[in-house]
């Protein structure tokens, strides 16, 4: 407990899954949380839950794609909390495709909402950290971008270009006490992965399971605490890292889902 005590943590895509799970996590580790989706009433429904909870947390509606939107969530929290020690950047689409027939909108709603919504997070968000002199950036990757996976290349490029991004900040922005790191979680039990099991039976469940060498699908808390330890000072000389929370999937070969 305590361990991100008083820290001000915005979370993109918190309505849900790991993004909810995140939230939940910060709050109970004394975080100031403040919630960021799509999705509004189920954000401030889950807001009210941590609240409810002994936890602080406060809920805004954020289309990450839009700019004006980024924006206006980062002057929410300015006004709120007058400072900003976490950014959890989460809020992602998954949209499938075989690269020869993906339609060309696909491909760029992907890229605004994955990756270009990491550029406007922290376009917003960093010149605040650097005035403090501190702050850790966190990056929700994926195995995906470090596995091969079929009809996801989209995604993929995504969540490699968000590594590579991540790396370049790490270097330019350490003497500077600002801290960047990703996180690349393997086959989670999220509820689209639930949808996918009540659609698609036990045999996508049976398939994800052996993805890795354990054999299971991780937790959405288990990448939360994760993230956790990124965010607190216990990480304090980590920078440039991608942890990967995927029971050891990528370390074993490419995972064909057909």
């Amino acid at each position: 407990m305590n361990r991100l005590d008083n820290k001000v943590a915005l979370i993109t895509g918190a309505a849900d899954g790991i993004g909810l799970a995140i939230s939940k996590s910060f709050a109970k580790e004394g975080a100031l949380v403040v919630m960021s989706d799509i999705n509004i009433e189920k954000c401030e429904t889950e807001a009210r839950n941590i609240v409810q909870d002994s936890g602080k947390a406060v809920a805004k509606k954020c289309d990450v794609g839009n700019s004006e939107e980024v924006e206006e969530l980062l002057a929410f929290t300015i006004g709120t909390y007058e400072r900003v020690d976490v950014l959890v950047n989460n809020a992602a689409v998954a949209i499938s495709g075989n690269i020869t027939e993906m339609p060309e909108e696909d491909w760029d709603v992907l890229m605004n909402v994955n990756l270009k919504s990491i550029y406007r997070t922290i376009k917003a968000t960093l010149p605040i950290m650097l005035r403090q002199k501190s702050g850790s950036i966190i990056n929700m990757s994926s195995a995906q971008a470090l596995r091969s996976f079929d009809n996801w290349t989209a995604y993929a490029g995504a969540k490699g270009a968000m590594i590579a991004m991540t790396n370049q900040l790490a270097g330019q922005f350490g003497d500077k006490r600002v801290r960047f790191n990703t996180i690349s979680p393997g086959a989670i039990m999220t509820p689209m992965n639930e949808k996918r099991i009540e659609k698609e039976g036990d045999a996508y469940l049976r398939e994800s399971k052996k993805m890795s060498p354990m054999h299971r699908m991780g937790t959405s808390k288990e990448v939360a605490m994760t993230a956790v330890f990124l965010a607190s000072d216990e990480s304090s000389f980590i920078t440039g890292e991608d942890i990967k929370v995927d029971g050891g999937l990528c370390t074993v070969p490419r995972y064909d889902e057909g």
